[in-house]
């Protein structure tokens, strides 16, 4: 329960965090500043702080809602089941707003 909350705590904190400051982009820090301008980072670094926002709740919800029912590795097992996803659904997401 308690891994769960952190992990939770921790998405919503990287998504508040790429919305303040989005050189924390993976790849977007690298480009050169022509390529840069090409990005839409506005609506990129929103799109990525809410995915990782609802990531982070839905991991804070499900957890606090099986706690009484099942184990601490079930709730970590249905954490990475939110997470894995998430994470491939923002992947491919996310390249629609990169005009390279």
């Amino acid at each position: 329960m308690t891994s769960s909350i952190i992990t939770a705590a921790m998405l919503v904190l990287i998504g508040l965090l790429v919305l303040k400051f989005p050189k924390l982009i993976a790849g977007y820090n690298t480009m050169t500043p022509e390529q840069q301008k090409k990005v839409d980072i506005k609506r990129l670094k929103t799109f990525m702080c809410r995915a990782f926002c609802v990531m982070g709740i839905a991991i804070l919800l499900v957890s606090l809602l099986l706690q009484p029912f099942t184990s601490d590795m079930i709730i970590s097992l249905v954490s990475v089941l939110i997470l894995v996803p998430g994470t491939i659904y923002m992947i491919i997401k996310a390249q629609r707003y990169d005009h390279n």
